[in-house]
């Protein structure tokens, strides 16, 4: 890479797909702990069980340890794997369909417990069930006992570094001296992790219609303040690498791994603060008694210290625990100062899930068919 180069060009960054981006909507070392038992069902009877979690970005490798550290000491019971965030509208779909689980235990975004918990999807887990459930930060324990939250992703400001400095507010994605230099990222991602929801936050709006966001965004699409838009973390790279945008939104595990490449693109945490879009583990209602044992024993292993520790750490994720502290290398990044943490918002993701297809019909309407005005 010469000295003017803006983006790597030795090494490509990684071709996330939108699944990558989902599950992030969601990146090996350190001893991985495996958390005591669930209960005394016979687990010969449960005919193994399947866990759900992402893939890539360092997402998958703690997982399969646990997997693995499972079966080595109930080699009986088989685990099976569905993996990617593109399998929740199969499995949501499913479970709508037949109240029956293509999985039985997993990972996922608070988007997808807000739709499983709409359905009456996910079995209830007390603290006796999980006792480190009462230790999360409550402003993550968002769904009750449907859902045990696990860490949380950021979502802030990226921008090219080499060609303006660090915004410091939500309200820059509509500064005119950005004009046609703004990317934003496609509905319904877009709507919540690309600007518009933080935006709306930003200017006092409700935080369910979105008005004074959508508002705001259809103005300036019609000012030519939008450049492009994209629709995975690789088109939004694309479009950053080849200057057609100098500012937009994105999560910070996707602008860490652009950065690990060499590329120029940084991340700045906003005053008004980041978005939180958090993980949850879950157990899902038509287990039988002896898969939701082991899915129990699977959970609580995921919860020791230093398994969330190593998630976190390998996924660039925020901690939800108190005594699960930041890494050595996240301690040195802006977005996990006590400051910046303790000013992350927080989403209605119920609320969101129940209006979604208003909200993409009216950015279709209002936003989109505007951007080539």
């Amino acid at each position: 890479m010469g000295p003017n180069d803006p983006m790597p060009r030795s090494a490509a960054p990684p071709r996330w797909t939108r699944r990558g981006f989902l599950g992030l909507a969601g990146g090996v070392g350190g001893a991985l702990l495996l958390g005591g038992c669930g209960g005394a069902a016979d687990r010969k009877d449960s005919g193994g069980l399947t866990f759900f979690y992402s893939e890539g970005a360092g997402q998958d490798v703690v997982p399969k340890k646990l997997i693995g550290a499972f079966e080595g000491k109930h080699p009986d019971v088989r685990i099976a794997s569905i993996t990617g965030g593109s399998r929740v509208p199969e499995i949501m779909a499913a479970y709508k369909a037949s109240k029956k689980a293509l999985v039985n235990v997993g990972i996922f975004t608070a988007s997808a417990i807000a739709q499983g918990q709409a359905m009456s999807m996910f079995r209830q887990l007390g603290d006796a069930d999980v006792p480190r459930a009462g230790k999360a930060d409550p402003a993550y324990r968002l769904f009750g006992q449907s859902a045990v939250p696990f860490n949380t992703n950021l979502v802030g400001l990226v921008y090219r570094g080499d060609r303006i400095e660090a915004p410091t507010s939500w309200l820059d994605l509509l500064d005119p001296k950005y004009k046609g230099k703004v990317g934003l990222y496609d509905a319904p991602q877009g709507i919540l992790l690309g600007g518009l929801y933080a935006v709306n936050d930003a200017l006092g709006g409700d935080p369910v219609t979105l008005d004074k966001g959508f508002e705001a965004f259809a103005k300036a699409a019609k000012a030519g303040q939008f450049s492009t838009i994209y629709n995975s973390n690789q088109t939004q790279y694309d479009a950053f690498a080849r200057g057609d945008c100098v500012i937009g939104a994105s999560i910070l595990a996707t602008q860490a791994a652009w950065a690990a490449q060499g590329a120029k693109i940084g991340y700045a945490p906003p005053k008004e603060g980041q978005l939180a879009v958090p993980l949850y583990l879950a157990i899902v209602q038509s287990s039988s008694a002896a898969q939701a044992t082991s899915g129990l024993e699977l959970l609580n292993s995921a919860l020791e210290p230093a398994n969330v520790a190593e998630y976190n750490r390998l996924t660039v994720a925020g901690s939800v625990y108190a005594d699960v502290p930041a890494s050595a290398e996240q301690a040195k990044m802006a977005a996990f100062s006590t400051e910046a943490m303790q000013r992350v918002r927080q989403i209605d993701w119920k609320r969101q899930t129940e209006v979604q297809a208003k909200l993409v019909d009216r950015w279709n309407r209002d936003i989109k068919s505007n951007l080539s005005s």
